[in-house]
């Protein structure tokens, strides 16, 4: 549980970190010794979280998964228990292939995935009864590997 936590905050601080930084790059820094990011995220595979920032508390969400459509304006994932989620991709995606910037358009089925970024809530009612609708809006996605035989932007 505690590795859970952990890769879930250092998600979201990755989501506050790069939506609030124009055009940051993604650079391994971690010395050797330390767990790098993958590492930390590994064992991730889907989870929410509230993150406070200057405009006030975000509801997040993070996914780790293998993406099973992809399109120009989403992205489905699916974790290894079997958690499927339709993310929405943000006007201003960052998709990351191996460190490097890429165009959301390179987004494909079969390539493993991890996604972020923040959940709103539509049409909420008190009562039980009501189920709001929920978005999952991707501002992140790093690109861990993509299909075989598929091009790649190393």
């Amino acid at each position: 549980m505690r590795r859970s936590r952990i890769g879930l905050l250092f998600c979201a601080v990755l989501l506050v970190i790069v939506g609030s930084l124009p055009g940051v790059a993604l650079a391994d820094p971690t010395p050797s010794g330390h767990p790098s990011k993958q590492d930390m995220l590994a064992g991730v595979l889907h989870g929410e979280g509230i993150v406070q920032t200057k405009k006030g508390p975000v509801r997040v969400a993070m996914q780790n998964g293998t993406a099973t459509a992809a399109t120009d304006t989403s992205l489905t994932i699916r974790s290894t228990d079997g958690y499927t989620k339709t993310w929405t991709l943000a006007n201003n995606v960052r998709v990351y292939d191996h460190h490097k910037s890429v165009p959301a358009s390179t987004l494909q089925a079969g390539s493993s995935v991890v996604v972020g970024g923040p959940i709103t809530v539509n049409g909420g009612s008190a009562t039980p009864a009501a189920t709001p609708s929920t978005t999952y809006t991707a501002q992140i996605v790093l690109v861990q590997s993509t299909p075989s035989g598929a091009p790649t932007t190393s």
